[in-house]
């Protein structure tokens, strides 16, 4: 008896040995790098409607003989490719190559580059990892041949957004894993969706995953958040992720038909409203219940009253719609005396507001000295410092706070580009003025071609090229640094491969 005991206590010791070993295993393979590509070595080339591969130098390395040519890293010599469609197998036969021509990766039976989705980065494809198969199944492996992932999978996709993660399919049901082969999100459900979380300084890489399971009532949806953990179950119509809010994951559930709002796991919103609508400019939200509408904190304090047939906002004003009548409250519910407005927008930290009335005339008002700017204008816009563009008669212009204009109003178009500091102005007779922002022309003409870099812009006149800087001073040619294209090599055809790169055949 005691025999049979130690031997039971052998094998969960034993167990929970290997579930640590392979448990410590996958939290490795967690971190995981993306590539950035600096210096691309090889293009795409294409002859006679068939693709190969050339190097920087204008060398033909892969001559232009197959149907599909990948190439998934283009500072490294891994071309993969294609041709003679089997129509029956519905697939390729694929050779890999280096750039000595040599055949690669021919141990495994079929092995194709992993394309991204909806990913802005210089690439099209993931840049460290292919997917191989073999028994009709996926698997990943990566540049050298290595195993990343036995090919156990039905399809490996790019995951849409994330870089570094895939989409994979097994049993018929849907999981994540990245490139390292780390399991993210379990195969177990009908759909995954990226809740489309972005942070300018970290990108994609702290949005979760929306996971629908099928059921005979319809897909029911969860929310898996960017560190795995399972925040909401499968029991809800539909869920998205307020974006803009960055202080913590809320989102927005449908349960049953009706909206509630959660923050992570807790439910701070109730399920009661038809439509909840986030406006990030007052961290307010605009909710709807038996077809009227009003306004609510994140706290449930109502600012405005479910009474409103329709809530729009406009700046720091909310306007209010209640048949023909429209009332205007602040973002603390406090309601606007002058009812002859029906939108209200501040501007420059309040300095000056731009109002329209219920028959589409635009003011602007300084706040500070309560003087109105009223000259029966149909549109006015906020430009920069004390300045405005106002429209009179169908043409715009410009004009300053004491509503002196600066720019008559006899344009077609003005368009500011205040990255650069210029404007550009259309007038009647199709002749494109470019100012700066102190509206000295820089340059006038009716063909104009513009180019944007990412540190100046070229404009180019006829035969002549300007360049101006983020100042919005005419600078001489700047160095292109890594936005110098390729050397031409003779006749060329452009080919949009997102590198932002001339592709050059001899």
């Amino acid at each position: 008896m005691k025999k049979k005991y130690f031997i039971c206590i052998a094998c969960v010791i034993c167990f929970l040995a290997i579930f640590f070993i392979i448990s410590n295993n996958n939290d490795k393979k967690l971190k995981y790098t993306v590539e950035k590509i600096e210096k691309p070595n090889y293009f795409m080339l294409m002859e006679n409607n068939k693709y190969g591969v050339i190097d920087k130098n204008g060398n033909v390395v892969i001559n232009p003989i197959y149907d599909v040519v990948e190439i998934p890293n283009p500072s490294k010599d891994v071309f993969i490719c294609k041709k003679d469609f089997d129509t029956n197998r519905k697939e390729y036969s694929v050779q890999v190559f280096n750039k000595e021509h040599q055949n690669i990766l021919y141990q495994y039976y079929i092995v194709e580059a992993i394309e991204l989705n909806n990913v802005e980065n210089n690439g099209n494809y993931e840049k460290s990892v292919l997917k191989y198969k073999a028994n009709g199944l996926y698997g990943l492996i990566d540049f050298s041949g290595k195993k990343i992932t036995n090919a156990v999978y039905e399809s490996i996709e790019g995951f849409e957004f994330n870089e570094g993660l895939l989409l994979t399919k097994k049993s018929g049901k849907y999981g994540i894993v990245n490139i390292n082969g780390a399991n993210i999100v379990k195969n177990k459900y009908d759909e995954i969706l990226s809740d489309r979380y972005y942070d300018e300084k970290k990108g994609y890489t702290d949005s979760g995953y929306i996971v629908g399971i099928k059921t005979d009532d319809g897909m029911r949806y969860g929310y898996i958040d960017a560190n795995r953990k399972m925040l909401l179950k499968n029991e809800y119509n539909d869920i998205y992720r307020i974006e803009e809010k960055k202080d913590n994951i809320y989102l927005v559930a449908l349960k049953n038909g009706k909206a509630g709002i959660y923050c992570k796991k807790k439910n701070i919103i109730s399920h009661e409203y038809e439509d909840i609508e986030y406006n990030p400019g007052n961290d307010l939200l605009m909710v709807q219940k038996a077809s009227k509408q009003g306004v609510l904190r994140f706290d449930g304090e109502i600012i405005v009253p479910l009474e409103y047939d329709n809530i729009l906002f406009a700046g720091s004003y909310i306007n209010a719609k209640k048949g023909d009548d429209v009332y205007i409250f602040d973002s603390n519910g406090n309601k606007e005396q002058n009812e002859e407005y029906i939108s209200k927008q501040d501007f420059c930290e309040k300095k000056y507001a731009i109002v329209s009335t219920k028959d589409n005339i635009f003011k602007i008002i300084i706040n500070s000295s309560g003087n109105v700017i009223d000259n029966n204008y149909s549109y006015a816009q906020y430009l920069f410092d004390n300045y405005f563009i106002v429209q009179k008669d169908r043409k715009f212009g410009i004009i300053d706070d004491e509503g002196k204009h600066v720019v008559d109003c006899e344009y077609e178009v003005i368009q500011p580009t205040l990255e650069y500091n210029i404007i550009q102005l259309l007038s009647k007779n199709g002749k494109i003025a470019i100012m700066n922002t102190k509206f000295e022309e820089i340059v006038k003409s009716s063909n104009i071609t513009i180019i944007k870099h990412s540190e100046y812009l070229e404009i180019t006149q006829g035969e002549k090229t300007i360049y101006i800087n983020k100042e919005g001073k005419i600078v001489e040619k700047p160095d292109y640094n890594s936005e110098k294209d390729p050397e031409q090599v003779g006749e060329y055809h452009k080919v949009d491969q997102g590198y932002g790169y001339k592709y050059y055949t001899k």
